[in-house]
């Protein structure tokens, strides 16, 4: 924040009356050898809490140096912490100042200060910027000069608690007050709007809010006004306040006067400044008595059903973290079968794998060449050839298509060279009778396919007999052989049960995610009991009796719910709040609670304190179906080779996982954690302590959000940081708090 002195150079700046003079150029003593010199002072020193000090800051310029100036000096004021600050009038320009033979022009600068606790408060060092020409030439070059003030503190005290009122809540200054109704006459049951007014010289923003009460009629807290005056020396103004004030019987509506205390620092004494009485005539109005009126509220009527403690919510519940957990095994095991297959040779058994299986070398060969007798017998030779050995040595026959991992897998296993060499040329006569484009088939040809087979099965008998064991150490029979053989069919079989079993666990997944079972429980004594003081008219032992069943049992909805109307039928609007909020947050969905809520004040329903209209289980449910959904279809994704299955399991995924996000944001809104129940009225402080101004009063029932806390050094207490419904921020103490998450209520 940067003041120019406009004053410096000659430019008029309209001047406030002022009480009195500024001290500073009465006290301060300037260095002559400074062309420009920077002051500040603090006057007084030592004031009270809520009391005005004022910051004067002085810029003293030569006469010299004002004639040579070419803009403005700039003054950035220190950064205030522990305050509340107001510009008073505007920079001031003085008469001229002679000292030690030498003209000075001053010009001040004001600051009203309000300490907002007690303490030694320091004021950083301000800061003043100028420029002077080198010379007296119209181009010559300014030299820009910085000069730091000193720092200055201010002495806060607490306020006295001799003689100090029992109503005082924290209005410092010195006040009147003033009371008036806009309407020459109202009728039953028609709001009319009541104002009192606070004004004299002060901190006008922290004023509390009067206590107001009418007789016969019902008083409810309205809107607030400030109005601040900074022109003069000290801070003043006004702030008014409204109430809506509702007539309830025929006659004549009296407001009384209405006492305001507080402390006057200049006198040091406490006073009470005492508005007139005012008052209207009330007309009869087209609504009940009030007598009625009370009757119909203590006849709410109550849950006489004792279902017991509600169930666990479902997210606090094994068997659905269980689920979540298995959701991913079918799919996992589907992808590591498919893998497993692939690395042993097995045939590709979904239509992905079939199609690059047809462009391989071997079925494009076998796509080239036509259908012949011979070709045919060759090939099954070949493959049956290709298989025993296989069974012998230990792999699959796809891993022996290649000649040289064949040979080389024969000698590892210790077949002789020249078995080895034999193996290799009949299977490369094999390859030309049944892989050949131009086939020369001829009798000769056929007449060698019984040698073929006795050369197979001699072939066979010596690589049996050479080869060392293998893994289980028995030899290969045809029985082994016939597993081979079938072992090439065995995941098309498996395919369908595999599938067949995805979605039987799809469907009991869900069916346990969606299932909600019900917890009846017998009514109990002590409920019947709560139940028969209701009847009976005590409602304030029937609310101490609710809430002893509840206190026990936090998920006991019926008894919170009670709780609540009964407390609301004895005229114990606290009581009404904790049940009410209590049994809405376990049942957010209930008719009867909505109803009975919305009989409460704005502040004890609606912002911090409104509970959404969602059930808990909803997202949580939701996500864990997608969840299940999602990688059912990337277990399908992963036997049938489809990927747009895989990009839709993967979208449901993330839409579990947002519903996932969403399920902590109402599971917190509906635990009410920060949240707080105001037992009794008291005012917000601006910070921990009686001592501090007050910030408006919280009245009782009012719903606020707790944040963190303190001890006040005075009396050892414990504050806690609040907000309001409203907005307003501030401090009040533990004592007058109810946490609306604990188990009770008194």
């Amino acid at each position: 924040m940067c003041l120019a002195i406009a004053a410096a150079v000659g430019v008029p700046v309209p001047v406030h009356a002022q009480p009195r003079a500024p001290e500073i150029q009465n006290r301060v003593r300037l260095d002559p050898s400074q062309p420009v010199d920077f002051r500040v002072m603090m006057v007084p020193d030592t004031v009270y809490v809520g009391q005005q000090a004022t910051y004067e800051m002085g810029v003293f310029i030569t006469e010299a140096a004002q004639l040579r100036m070419r803009r403005n000096p700039e003054v950035v004021p220190a950064e205030l912490r522990g305050v509340l600050a107001y510009d008073l009038g505007g920079p001031q320009s003085l008469p001229a100042l002679t000292q030690n033979g030498q003209r000075t022009f001053p010009h001040v600068l004001q600051r009203a200060l309000f300490p907002l606790a007690t303490g030694r408060i320091t004021i950083p060092a301000s800061q003043l910027s100028y420029a002077l020409p080198r010379s007296s030439s119209y181009f010559s070059r300014e030299e820009t000069a910085v000069v730091r003030a000193d720092e200055v503190e201010l002495v806060a005290k607490p306020l006295p608690t001799i003689n100090q009122p029992a109503s005082f809540s924290g209005a410092v200054g010195v006040l009147t007050v003033q009371s008036r109704i806009d309407v020459p006459g109202a009728r039953v049951g028609e709001p009319v709007v009541v104002t009192v007014r606070v004004g004299g010289r002060g901190n006008v923003k922290l004023w509390p809010r009067p206590t107001l009460s009418a007789t016969s009629a019902s008083v409810v807290a309205a809107g607030e006004r400030v109005r601040v005056d900074t022109t003069g020396q000290y801070v003043r103004g006004s702030k008014e306040f409204d109430w809506l004030v509702t007539p309830e019987r025929e006659g004549r509506l009296v407001i009384p006067v209405v006492d305001y205390p507080f402390f006057d620092p200049y006198d040091e004494a406490y006073r009470i400044a005492t508005s007139d009485s005012v008052s209207l005539p009330v007309a009869a109005g087209q609504i009940a008595a009030v007598d009625s009126l009370e009757t119909a509220a203590n006849l709410l009527s109550i849950r006489r059903v004792d279902r017991g403690p509600l169930r666990a919510p479902v997210d606090e519940q094994l068997l659905l973290w269980a689920l979540v957990a298995f959701a991913p095994v079918p799919a996992v095991w589907m992808r590591r079968r498919q893998k497993f297959a692939r690395a042993q040779g097995i045939r590709p058994t979904n239509a992905g794998e079939r199609e690059q299986a047809q462009s391989s070398g071997v079925e494009a060969r076998a796509a080239v060449a036509p259908a012949h007798p011979v070709r045919v017998a060759a090939s099954a030779l070949r493959r049956r050839f290709l298989d025993d050995l296989a069974v012998r040595l230990d792999t699959t026959s796809t891993h022996l298509v290649e000649r040289s991992a064949l040979q080389q897998r024969l000698r590892r296993r210790g077949v002789t060279r020249d078995t080895t060499r034999e193996v290799m040329s009949l299977l490369s006569q094999l390859d030309e009778a049944a892989w050949s484009a131009v086939p020369t088939v001829s009798g000769a040809m056929a007449q060698r396919e019984p040698s073929w087979t006795e050369r197979i099965r001699d072939l066979t008998t010596r690589v049996i007999d050479e080869a060392m064991p293998t893994r289980s150490g028995t030899k290969p029979s045809v029985a082994a052989r016939a597993v081979a053989d079938g072992a090439r069919d065995t995941p098309a079989r498996d395919s369908g049960i595999g599938k067949r079993t995805l979605m039987w666990w799809v469907v009991v997944g869900a069916g346990l995610a969606l299932g909600v079972g019900s917890n009846l429980s017998a009514r109990g004594a002590a409920f019947d009991a709560a139940i028969a003081l209701y009847d009976s008219g005590s409602f304030a032992d029937a609310s101490i009796a609710f809430f002893a069943i509840a206190h026990p049992a936090p998920r006991h909805a019926d008894a919170w719910a009670n709780a609540g109307t009964a407390a609301w039928a004895a005229r114990d609007t606290v009581g009404a709040v904790i049940g009410w909020q209590r049994a809405l947050r376990l049942e957010p969905m209930s008719r009867d609670l909505r109803e009975r809520i919305r009989l409460l004040p704005i502040a004890s329903r609606d912002g911090l304190a409104r509970v959404p209209g969602v059930p808990r289980e909803l997202p949580i449910l939701l996500a864990v179906a997608l969840w299940c959904v999602a990688w059912g279809l990337l277990a399908l994704s992963a036997t049938r080779g489809r990927r747009g299955w895989w990009t839709s399991g993967a979208m449901l995924m993330l839409l579990a996982i947002a519903a996932t996000v969403w399920h902590g944001i109402l599971v917190a809104r509906l635990s009410a954690t920060n949240l707080a129940v105001v037992e009794a009225r008291a005012p917000m402080r601006v910070s921990p302590g009686d001592a501090a101004n007050a910030n408006g009063d919280a009245e009782p029932g009012d719903v606020i959000a707790i944040g963190e806390s303190r001890i006040d050094a005075t009396r050892g207490e414990r504050w806690l940081a609040v907000q309001h419904v409203d907005g307003r921020l501030g401090w009040l103490p533990e004592r007058v708090l109810h946490m609306l998450a604990s188990s009770g209520g008194n």
